[in-house]
């Protein structure tokens, strides 16, 4: 989906417990799913698609289904994040919502922006597929295949809950939601229990990936080097400790859950985390093509022509010298809804340039975000600047002060990240600097305004709670 589709288009808001689902489009034409007979339908699953594989092409269809989903979730994310972030911004008179909503008091939780990144349509698809991939027949897949292909699903669950968590917050969000369309609306849970739900999704998806052998089916050319149990297991590895940090700091950076730490500290280790300086952009990426049927990505815009701009802030915060801002170029000047940019993204090349989903270099900073709130400032120190060196091309930082190491890792995160990942956002909330202060205290103002915390529950969800919206806890 390309971006300025996404500006002049609203996004479905789908209610996401009582109505039908559609699965994105994207890159499930490209494979058949609707001439075949024999595969199901992925463009509006049920149940009965799934209730009865009968062979293995329906599993090449699912997983092609589920990623072609999460890829315009994962673009998606990036765009709202990266502009509430104030990293970048959006300039076009037709849709000012853009920067009127996502850099001012309030979203609209009806339109395009409140009914955004809520990617239940996907966990439908994944409930759907684990259902039946456990009720195939051992003639068409061994246990053993069973096992690391609802590993692969649990695992993009996962991403789907993070996803939601990352951009709604304390909002909360329904968790038992493998249940019929006609029956209530699942109860909202709250941040904490979303939280330890995805950590156990992810350790549970761990398990079923160590069956080892392979997939019964074949990934794109961005899982390259991830395309098999054993390595996609150590993905799952990266995405728990991600979880895990998001848990331990999730009541602030003051006093962070140290068991929740050490299982971030844990992950790792079995992640593809590597301290090579050669190694800081390997990674499993989503890809993209301009064949029929298929998406081009959506983060792309022709520098001459571009509506997608970089928010001067990135130039103006960084420090001199820092070879990451190759990343940006200046084009001609946008001004519309009180904001302006003459600088454009160069981070894609293409339409059909890949977009990370996990790379080296954050590993790398989740470890330095763990090591810190053990409080070993060195340890932390070192994880940073292998990035910042390695990365920026800038002289390692030696300042080992709680408060000046908590900002060197967010800022090389902020520069190594830029408008390829959606950390930037949770990251300033989780280490309470989401606020209007000027950097490094706070993100700083836009329009003469704070930041926004989350996106709300949208409006169709809303509805069909008949406008209750308590949250369940059992978890602090």
């Amino acid at each position: 989906m390309r971006l300025h589709t996404l500006m002049t288009a609203r996004p479905r808001g789908e209610r996401a417990m009582r109505i039908r689902y559609v699965l994105l489009a994207a890159g499930v034409l490209a494979i058949g799913a609707c001439k075949d007979p024999n595969r199901p339908n992925l463009n509006n699953p049920g149940v009965d698609d799934f209730s009865k594989i009968t062979d293995v092409s329906q599993i090449q269809s699912l997983t092609t289904g589920v990623l072609a989903s999460d890829r315009g979730q994962h673009t998606a994310e990036i765009t709202r994040s990266e502009i509430v972030g104030r990293d970048a911004y959006i300039i076009t008179g037709s849709e000012p919502r853009w920067n009127t909503e996502l850099l001012g008091e309030t979203i609209d939780a009806s339109d395009f922006l409140g009914a955004s990144v809520f990617p239940y349509a996907t966990i439908r698809l994944t409930n759907i597929g684990i259902a039946a991939v456990k009720a195939t027949d051992a003639t068409v897949l061994s246990d053993q295949q069973k096992a690391v292909t609802i590993g692969f699903l649990q695992t993009f669950k996962a991403i789907e809950y993070m996803r939601v968590m990352e951009t709604h917050d304390t909002v909360g969000a329904p968790i038992n939601v493998d249940t019929p369309p006609t029956d209530p609306p699942a109860p909202l849970s709250c941040k904490s229990d979303v939280l330890h739900y995805i950590v156990a999704l992810l350790d549970s998806a761990a398990t079923n990936l160590s069956a080892g052998g392979e997939f019964p089916f074949s990934l794109p050319a961005g899982f390259s080097g991830f395309d098999q149990p054993s390595t996609f297991l150590t993905f799952n590895r990266g995405l728990a400790a991600k979880a895990n940090l998001y848990l331990a700091f999730r009541n602030g950076p003051g006093s962070p859950d140290a068991a929740a730490l050490a299982a971030a500290d844990a992950a790792l280790a079995a992640s593809f985390l590597s301290t090579d300086p050669a190694d800081l952009d390997v990674g499993p990426m989503h890809n993209f093509s301009s064949n029929s049927g298929d998406a081009t990505n959506g983060l792309y815009g022709p520098p001459a022509s571009t509506t997608i701009r970089v928010n001067p802030r990135v130039l103006r915060e960084a420090e001199a010298g820092d070879r990451r801002l190759q990343k940006i170029d200046s084009a001609n000047a946008l001004s519309a809804s009180d904001v302006s940019s003459k600088y454009v993204f160069v981070n894609y090349t293409s339409p059909t340039s890949p977009v990370p989903i996990l790379t080296n270099k954050e590993l790398l900073l989740l470890a330095a975000e763990a090591k810190w709130g053990e409080g070993k400032m060195d340890s932390a120190l070192v994880y940073a600047n292998i990035v910042r060196v390695n990365d920026g091309g800038l002289t390692a930082d030696a300042n080992n002060a709680p408060d000046a190491v908590l900002n060197r890792i967010l800022y090389e995160k902020r520069y190594s990240l830029l408008y390829e990942s959606a950390d930037r956002w949770p990251d300033l909330r989780m280490f309470g600097k989401l606020n209007g202060s000027e950097p490094p205290a706070g993100v700083g103002q836009e329009r003469g305004l704070p930041p926004l915390n989350n996106l709300p529950l949208p409006q169709s969800e809303v509805n069909a709670r008949g406008g209750v919206l308590d949250k369940q806890c059992t978890t602090t």
